[in-house]
């Protein structure tokens, strides 16, 4: 039997890892307490962007001061040919962003950069930063 500090850690882990859906407690809970579960996964990983890093077809999460805000967007980088697609075309809050990043990594399976501008610094609530 898992002591609670360690049933709470991995309860939080997988609340994050299933993107933090609201009204799942009870089940993150037990499921936490179940020792036949393998190790839950780590919190999302992200490499940190620098110009060139990113091959065609990449996602990149700019976040960025607005005001006194972090606001963010989300583009898919093009081959040389063609211009970045930015979707969906505006700004939002870097949870958002992070989201709309995840959902379509899982259809491709390459990895998300992050690019960080303006004096934003990196939050570990949103996962880790890899150089």
């Amino acid at each position: 039997m898992i002591d609670q500090e360690t049933r709470r850690i991995r309860a939080y882990r997988i609340w994050e890892s299933e993107g933090r859906p609201e009204g799942q407690d009870l089940a993150h809970w037990y499921r936490a307490g179940d020792e036949a579960v393998g190790p839950v996964p780590d919190r999302r990983e992200y490499i940190s962007y620098s110009p060139g890093t990113a091959p065609a077809g990449s996602l990149i999460i700019k976040l960025y001061r607005s005001s006194d805000q972090i606001r963010g967007y989300v583009r898919t980088v093009a081959d040389t040919n063609h211009e970045d697609t930015v979707f969906p075309g505006e700004e939002m809050e870097p949870e958002a962003a992070f989201k709309l990043a995840e959902s379509h990594r899982a259809d491709s399976g390459n990895p998300v950069f992050v690019e960080l501008v303006e004096d934003v610094g990196w939050n570990p609530s949103w996962g880790r930063l890899r150089p």
